[in-house]
């Protein structure tokens, strides 16, 4: 995320954007009392501040399209209906709630199905709270695209009128990020015949862990992420293995010059070209590259505490980038609409997709 992005999200996240009509809002500056008008017109966005005079895309207009995307997400989370079918009889007239379950991550709505006298919750994947599920999605969707814990813990007080801590918005983070995990992991891709390998190293609580990392050539897409200490051919192979299990075998795996990758496609993938790059050559970018977005994002966080904190974030960022992120060498399209895996996607349906899964 370019710096200008970063200083966008932390202004919606201060309260400091206001929608004075459609298209047209007020962004305070980051620091002093001064304001800028962005305006949405013509299929173009213009705005006041001298960055823009010279020519380049502003921090306040990155904070005025967010705040489009969080309200469309708030829209689409006040439309949830609750899911009352009982989940063993599959009838729903003589459905009754019962009572509330706390969670973690917050209460979840309970039924009971006088037909066949079956207990169950709620099935939006959010146990039917709207005000909440607002919120969730609202936050993970802002702490993916690059704002700390305690960041988006503000912006739900100030936008959302919920208040919560970092430590339950963390809550929230893991138990969505599994579930939709879960799903996601179940999706097939017809990948194309090269593939790109590529590992580099995060912090855990001071120590360095390896995160290796598959992407498919054609259409961007992480086909597969693994997570160890150490950098051998065995690692290197589990990868390998790992995308097997999502897709067919490629014609060609283009890799750095770790002699692990040589090994471990000398082992199991015969007959597939091997293309060894160096960082001159360039052939390697696409991975590198999902790379320095992702240490980007960690660099805010400082690193990680605990090994399975690190591979939430990661797998939530994988989710992240192949779902909900646009690129522009896509022609501003997801990786997965690229595979021909989804329409345009938002963590709200993926979250109900799962929970009906």
């Amino acid at each position: 995320m370019s710096k200008r992005r970063d200083k966008g999200l932390k202004l919606l996240a201060e309260g400091k954007v206001l929608q004075v009509k459609e298209g047209e809002f007020v962004v305070k500056s980051e620091k002093g009392d001064k304001e800028y008008r962005v305006v949405w017109n013509r299929d173009r966005w213009t705005c006041e501040c001298p960055d823009f005079k010279k020519g380049v895309k502003c921090k306040h207009i990155y904070a005025s399209m967010y705040y489009l995307a969080v309200r469309d997400v708030k829209n689409a989370a006040t439309t949830l209906k609750e899911e009352r079918t009982c989940k063993n009889c599959g009838r729903d007239d003589e459905v009754i709630k019962k009572g509330i379950r706390y969670n973690k991550s917050g209460p979840v709505q309970m039924y009971y199905c006088k037909r066949c006298g079956k207990k169950f919750s709620a099935r939006t994947g959010f146990g039917g709270m709207k005000k909440r599920a607002e919120a969730i999605v609202a936050a993970l969707d802002l702490y993916f695209r690059g704002l700390s814990l305690r960041q988006v813990a503000q912006h739900l007080k100030a936008s959302y009128n919920v208040e919560v801590c970092h430590k339950t918005v963390h809550n929230w983070i893991k138990r969505y990020v599994k579930l939709v995990n879960e799903f996601v992991k179940s999706v097939n891709l017809d990948s194309s015949a090269r593939w790109h390998v590529d590992d580099s190293v995060i912090k855990v609580k001071g120590d360095h862990i390896r995160i290796w990392t598959l992407l498919d050539s054609e259409t961007r897409f992480i086909l597969a992420i693994h997570i160890s200490k150490s950098r051998g051919a065995e690692e290197a192979l589990k990868l390998l293995k790992k995308g097997l299990e999502v897709s067919k075998k490629p014609e060609e795996i283009v890799s750095d010059g770790l002699k692990s990758y040589e090994k471990a496609i000398s082992q199991k993938f015969s007959g597939v070209i091997h293309i060894q790059s160096s960082l001159r050559e360039g052939l390697n970018n696409r991975a590198e590259r999902f790379f320095k977005e992702l240490k980007r994002r960690v660099k805010v966080m400082d690193g990680f505490k605990t090994r399975k904190g690190a591979e939430t974030f990661v797998e939530g960022y994988r989710i992240y980038y192949n779902f909900i992120k646009k690129h522009s060498s896509l022609n501003d399209r997801t990786p997965a609409q690229s595979a021909a895996l989804s329409e345009d996607c938002s963590w709200l349906e993926l979250i109900l997709r799962a929970s009906k899964r």
